[in-house]
């Protein structure tokens, strides 16, 4: 596998907290007093147990591209943090005897404290936004 797509760090408190790959800032806003920036992520490879949640494009994505269905009952590593996400499928390769999929997840909007690992892009954004 090129890359796992969650990296797992320990946070302040001790707790294990999840990092996805941000690819870039896109906008801000303000709700309830807290402020959030729409976030472009990204695309990561997944194993199809962890993409349940996207079971209909998957088999459409294999349809399309002439795969056969080897799918089989979600074994392991069912993630219930990605039945909120959704992206577009675009490759598929075999590894390890499972289907792993390449996502391009969809742009979210996530309140400033969920983006530790994104300081340097969330600086370049006001850099930007502040030099127009």
């Amino acid at each position: 596998m090129k890359r796992q797509p969650v990296n797992q760090s320990n946070s302040d408190d001790g707790s294990t907290m999840t990092q996805w790959p941000v690819r870039q800032i896109q906008g801000h806003g303000e709700l309830n007093s807290v402020l959030y920036y729409k976030v472009a992520w990204e695309p990561t490879w997944e194993s199809e147990d962890r993409l349940q949640h996207m079971l209909p494009a998957l088999v459409a994505w294999d349809r399309r591209h002439g795969c056969s269905d080897s799918r089989r009952p979600p074994l392991r590593r069912y993630d219930p943090t990605l039945k909120h996400w959704s992206g577009k499928v675009t490759g598929r390769r075999q590894a390890d005897g499972l289907a792993y999929y390449k996502i391009e997840w969809q742009v979210t909007r996530e309140p400033a404290a969920n983006l530790k690992n994104a300081t340097s892009l969330v600086k370049a954004y006001w850099d930007k936004l502040y030099s127009l």
